[in-house]
């Protein structure tokens, strides 16, 4: 485990907080960016030894005084806007993936930071109909991947120009407890526990599932074993990749739903959605040591676990009068 004081912005987020909670439960001292939206369920029973703050990462005054409070040995940048919609015309989007990006990152130089973790996404490849390796052209279809892949380029730039100790972790399709609800397998678990019917797409999109643990298991690694200027693609791979449809079907087996809930072919697929997703994470398994450990089917009774728990404290709240 990274030794000294850690910062992981995007704490609030799904993977965030999944990471901030495995580096607090090792024993570090982890300060966690946290948005005012959504902090307080994910953040819920944190270790003592997690602090929650708040900062504008593209206001460098605010910056230099979270650097100045606490002397950061590592930084776990996982903060990110736009992966949910697209709103205000993009520019919050890419504001946060890039301006952002790039004064946290002259902060982390400025503080002498001794490692950069960034989480980038598999959406910044250009769409390819085999799996991805990290060679691959970045150049989204999407302004989401657009932005981030923008952002990564001025982290590379200072890596090459100036030094920062960046190593990218690039995860694919990543699932698990306390993802947004709007997201595609908490939906079909949501509905499916339920009994609502859903409005899918046909469902011919092929994806590699990957459990948020196993993201996070990545990244720690990535930051512990890997070298400035390291990129590493996170997914279940070729041998994992399935469609949208059976990915669909087996989550709501497992929720103990019906398979008559699932409407294919009623909503429409976004332009911007690619046909085929799929993660080649060779130099992660061979460089790192990382492999997955949680399978899709694990994954999902995990998952389906969580939001059937989730959906019992919603039963037993008060209703207002």
């Amino acid at each position: 485990m990274i030794a000294g004081p850690i910062l992981v912005t995007g704490a609030s987020g799904f993977i965030g907080s999944h990471l901030a909670r495995r580096l607090a439960e090792a024993g570090a001292e982890v300060t966690g960016l946290a948005s005012a939206s959504g902090a307080a369920a994910r953040l819920a029973g944190m270790p003592v030894n997690f602090t929650a703050a708040h900062a504008d990462l593209r206001d460098p005054e605010a910056l230099r005084r979270l650097f100045e409070a606490t002397p950061f040995r590592a930084v776990f940048h996982l903060a990110a806007h736009g992966v949910r919609q697209e709103a205000d015309g993009g520019l919050a989007t890419v504001e946060t993936n890039t301006l952002a990006s790039f004064a946290l990152a002259r902060a982390a130089l400025d503080f002498k930071v001794e490692r950069f973790a960034y989480c980038g996404s598999g959406f910044e490849y250009l769409p390819q109909d085999a799996p991805i390796p990290e060679s691959t052209p970045v150049g989204s279809h999407t302004l989401y991947g657009a932005s981030k892949a923008a952002g990564w380029l001025l982290l590379d730039y200072l890596r090459r120009m100036e030094d920062l100790p960046l190593v990218t972790v690039r995860p694919f399709t990543v699932y698990g407890p306390a993802e947004a609800d709007s997201k595609l397998v908490p939906y079909v678990i949501r509905c499916a526990l339920r009994g609502q019917p859903m409005k899918l797409t046909a469902g011919t999109q092929v994806r590699d599932y990957v459990y948020v643990s196993d993201v996070v298991r990545a990244l720690v690694l990535a930051a512990e074993k890997g070298s400035p200027g390291d990129v590493y693609n996170v997914g279940s791979g070729p041998q994992g990749a399935r469609t949208v449809r059976s990915i669909v079907e087996q989550a709501v087996e497992i929720a103990g739903g019906a398979a008559s809930l699932c409407n294919f072919g009623e909503a429409t697929r976004a332009r911007t959605d690619p046909p085929v997703l799929v993660s080649d994470p060779t130099l992660a398994r061979t460089r790192l040591g990382w492999n997955p450990q949680v399978s899709f089917e694990e994954g999902l009774r995990l998952t389906a676990d969580w939001y059937r728990s989730e959906w019992y404290k919603e039963m037993s709240l008060p209703k207002n009068s």
